[in-house]
């Protein structure tokens, strides 16, 4: 069973994104602070990383891309964001984060994330 984490500061962003995870089968925790979200990458089941760029906690955001990448280590990392910009996108790339996922969140999208980061993972 595939283990989500998401991080972001509001709790309507995850609380949706937490129940339309768990209705699709999956198991999701959720952190509400770039602190809390980090320490929770301490657990090894986390196997999809979903957080807000923008936290009140948080580092400058290519900075907070980068450590959350770091600390995600091999696992794949998902950036909520209303409009990335190049700079943002770029350092992202450069730091393995490939998806960006944009308010209003899409449920075609998101189940496609969770397909491709899950079905990908099985034996």
């Amino acid at each position: 069973m595939g283990f989500v984490l998401i991080i972001d500061d509001e709790s309507a962003v995850r609380d949706y994104l937490a129940t339309l995870i768990r209705r699709l089968g999956y198991v999701a925790e959720t952190a509400a602070t770039a602190a809390d979200g980090l320490d929770a990458l301490a657990r090894p089941e986390c196997q999809l990383v979903i957080a807000d760029i923008f936290l009140p906690d948080s580092p400058p955001p290519e900075t907070w891309i980068r450590q959350l990448a770091r600390t995600a280590a091999s696992r794949r990392v998902v950036l909520i964001s209303g409009a990335p910009t190049q700079e943002l996108s770029e350092c992202a790339t450069a730091c393995g984060v490939t998806t960006f996922l944009s308010k209003p969140f899409e449920l075609a999208f998101i189940r496609g994330i969770l397909k491709e980061t899950f079905e990908a993972a099985e034996p």
